[in-house]
């Protein structure tokens, strides 16, 4: 279960809604993955769910940002940071492998959008929510951009902010393992194929040269002779 706290607060309604709302889909899934009360489908759904809200919600903060007119140095890092994770979202299924159930690839994508939804509200969120205030008060996004170009942190939110990128660090770790373990498999298999091609290619030149000695020893019948 991840538990939401006042840490992650913009102070910004639609991004702190949306942010809940993200915490709610995440736990109501990670119940359903630790009771099992879902089928293949109605998880598979869940996910899907999920990773379409994710979306929507970097849009809406992507369009915030620009509504608000924050400077386009920060937009621009900010952005670089969601297609990244898009990227990686996109291209999760790769990391799963098929003796995966689809408990198993559900509880890896829950944790990875989590950890790294963490990681990017205490990271960035919050310096774009102080960086959005400061332009409603008068300052220029420029001014703004100059002020607040990074967030203060406590020694509270850098804890949780280390504990997140120490468990992407290791899901990326374990699934880097499997993807090689499954490299090794698909290596042995390649192996064992090129063998048998060797052999099959050594078989049919034995039989062709056998059929060669036999054409040219065949002698036919004549019976006019």
């Amino acid at each position: 279960m991840f538990i939401w706290s006042n840490k992650f607060e913009t102070k910004l309604d639609l991004v702190d809604t949306q942010h809940k709302n993200l915490f709610d889909l995440m736990n109501k899934l990670c119940v359903h993955i630790k009771n099992g009360t879902k089928s293949d489908a109605e998880l598979d759904s869940a996910i899907r769910l999920l990773i379409h809200y994710s979306k929507t919600h970097l849009h809406d903060e992507e369009l915030l940002m620009q509504d608000s007119q924050i400077d386009n140095r920060f937009f621009t890092r900010h952005r670089m940071e969601h297609n990244s994770f898009l990227y990686d979202v996109d291209r999760f299924s790769e990391f799963s492998t098929s003796d995966d159930s689809s408990t198993d690839k559900a509880d890896k994508i829950v944790r990875f959008i989590a950890f790294w939804l963490i990681f990017h509200i205490l990271g960035t969120d919050l310096v774009m929510a102080e960086q959005i205030a400061c332009i409603k008060s008068g300052m220029t996004p420029q001014q703004a951009f100059e002020t607040v170009k990074d967030q203060k942190l406590d020694s509270v939110t850098v804890k949780m902010m280390l504990d997140a990128v120490m468990n992407l660090w290791m899901d990326s770790k374990n699934a880097h393992a499997n993807l090689e373990e499954k490299y090794k498999g698909l290596e042995i298999k390649c192996k064992n194929l090129q063998e048998k091609c060797t052999d099959l290619e050594s078989k049919i030149q034995t039989v062709l040269v056998e059929t060669i000695d036999y054409e040219s020893d065949f002698r036919p019948f004549d019976l006019y002779k």
